[in-house]
């Protein structure tokens, strides 16, 4: 009788979490014969970065309805983002989502909570799952192993180590957005898995390789593991087992039958994502580049003394004195906006309109996928504002960062960030007489690339749209090359560099200009490498991501890095 009881309240349940991701299914009214379901590839809510969604909607009503998902309000935790879903009737309508993650404290993670408005919706609350144990410190790497990897190793994993957390991965729910992979630290799949995914999201998680998730595949066979560097483009490269890709690292891991204890060797210990944009502190070439707003201190005492005097007794004993009380409704606003309009004019004369800012780009091109990831931190100080709000570009992604140069405080976000579904970016992202930063990453099409001609005197063809002022590569052979003033479509012969030249070089880039977060990690990551460039320009060009367009942005360094394409 008990075993019944539980399978019927099992049955129940509007959410059921299990290996093949999550599912929630909203309860209705008894009248109504729509559905709603909500489920997603991951069964665990990341650290950072999404948490994907698939919504399905039956509206078999015979008119046109909407529903909405709004996230239950958490102070300043939470990026905020609300969603409207229209059916028309007697269809089914489905979207593809990603809920942006809490962006502040870290070191306590929990289910983020949503409700459920509209026709028919009889329980409206939406918790977002969180099924593995909680991790006390950000630096502990969210690993998601797939379906039937998490099967046979996660229990013995989490036995064995203490501070595991991660997911399980239904493939087959997996989305085309490279950030549904953001919060993925490390991704464990078979290599028959790997060959079969479709075409579309195996390129998002490409992309999301180049953002520093790592790869381990596990093979049955060597034949496998060959059909593995194949398709990864390492053919003739080698058996290897493991390489770099961008800045990440692809594993193999060959065998019938792979014990757990070789699962564990492999699985990532340090650099969480979490870890480096919790504890991001910003660097000293942008704190000297972008200084901290002056806070006038005794003019705004000063300001507060007079505006509550007026305000207050001059306004109640001598505007609207004993008798004449009803000139309150008109006083009291017009103090209110006298006060309003000097305190924008004093901002005005001390730091005018807009604002000035940094940013620093770290690009890496996908030559295979035709593409490229962009990696952008910045920085500003802003005067008053007239507008504040702002679109970036599709598939992009914008964290919030601390402008705290000497403490790793985790208590620094009280700010309101929004997101519509359209991408506009509303609320506090920025703010009159502030200073801010933020991190951008984002995937665009290109056609730019690298061409290398082996030879005595081998030589290059860019065709990137603007001059890279600075360029090193390693040839297949691990050998240092280097140009300076590389045009688009002209051919430059390479002179040849030290063995160790392109790592200085690179990494003087780094140092000089005290790269931080995630931005630091992955340029570190990417040295060096056989068979790739490493440049620099002074013109970004189209580059950079667009944000605030008043505010006046300086890119004091543009890195460019990723894999030649071989002449034969």
């Amino acid at each position: 009788m008990r075993q019944l009881l539980l399978f019927l309240f099992l049955l129940a349940s509007p959410s059921l979490y299990a290996v093949g991701g999550f599912s929630h299914s909203v309860s209705m009214d008894p009248e109504s014969r729509d559905t709603i379901t909500a489920t997603s590839f991951i069964d665990n809510i990341p650290s950072v970065g999404f948490m994907p969604l698939k919504v399905t909607i039956d509206n078999r009503a015979t008119t046109d309805s909407t529903w909405t998902l709004s996230p239950m309000r958490t102070g300043s935790d939470w990026i905020q983002a609300s969603w409207s879903f229209p059916v028309k009737a007697g269809t089914r309508g489905e979207f593809d989502i990603l809920v942006p993650l809490k962006c502040g404290n870290y070191s306590y993670r929990w289910g983020a909570q949503f409700f459920w408005s509209g026709p028919g919706v009889d329980s409206a609350m939406m918790q977002l799952p969180q099924t593995s144990r909680s991790s006390s410190t950000t630096g502990t790497p969210f690993i998601g192993l797939s379906d039937s990897l998490h099967t046979t190793y996660w229990g013995p994993l989490e036995a064995a180590k203490s501070n595991l957390i991660g997911t399980a991965l239904d493939l087959t729910q997996a989305p085309a957005d490279w950030r549904a992979y953001s919060g993925l630290d490390q991704i464990f799949m078979t290599a028959q898995e790997w060959l079969t995914f479709p075409a579309d999201k195996k390129q998002a998680l490409l992309q999301a390789l180049a953002l520093g998730s790592d790869l381990a595949l596990v093979c049955k066979t060597p034949d496998e593991a060959d059909l593995i560097r194949k398709a990864l483009g390492r053919e003739g490269k080698g058996n290897a087992i493991t390489w770099r890709t961008g800045s990440s690292r692809v594993t193999l891991l060959i065998g019938a039958n792979i014990t757990t204890s070789e699962i564990e060797n492999q699985l990532r210990s340090t650099n969480a994502k979490a870890d480096l944009l919790s504890n991001h502190r910003l660097s000293s070439y942008l704190d000297s580049a972008v200084a901290e707003i002056s806070t006038a201190g005794p003019l705004v005492l000063l300001f507060i003394v007079l505006f509550g005097i007026i305000a207050g007794p001059v306004n109640l004993f001598v505007l609207a004195p004993a008798g004449r009380r009803h000139r309150l409704f008109i006083t009291t606003p017009l103090i209110s906006l006298v006060g309003a309009i000097v305190l924008a004019a004093a901002i005005f004369i001390q730091d005018g309109t807009g604002g000035t800012g940094v940013r620093l780009i770290h690009a890496q091109l996908l030559p295979d996928q035709k593409q490229m990831l962009i990696q952008q931190e910045q920085a500003s100080r802003t005067g008053l504002l007239f507008g504040s709000t702002f679109t970036p570009p599709p598939a992009t992604w914008v964290q919030p960062l601390s402008t705290d140069t000497k403490s790793h405080s985790n208590n620094r976000f009280s700010n309101s960030y929004t997101i519509d579904p359209s991408g506009l970016h509303d609320g506090d992202w920025f703010r009159s007489r502030t200073r801010q930063s933020q991190l951008l990453t984002t995937v665009v099409p290109t056609r730019a690339a690298i061409e290398f001609t082996p030879g005595e005197k081998p030589s290059i063809l860019s065709s990137f749209e603007v001059a890279l002022t600075t360029l090193y590569l390693l040839d297949a052979q691990g050998k240092g090359w280097t140009a300076t003033n590389v045009r688009p479509g002209e051919r430059v012969t390479l002179t040849q560099a030290e063995s160790n030249a392109t790592r200085q070089w690179w990494q003087k880039q780094i140092t000089d200009h005290e790269l931080a977060s995630s931005l630091d990690a992955t340029a570190e990551a990417v040295i060096p490498q056989n068979a790739y460039f490493y440049a620099t320009t002074t013109d970004p060009g189209s580059l950079p991501i667009e944000t605030l367009s008043a505010i006046r942005w300086q890119t004091p360094l543009t890195l460019i890095s990723g894999p030649l394409t071989m002449k034969p």
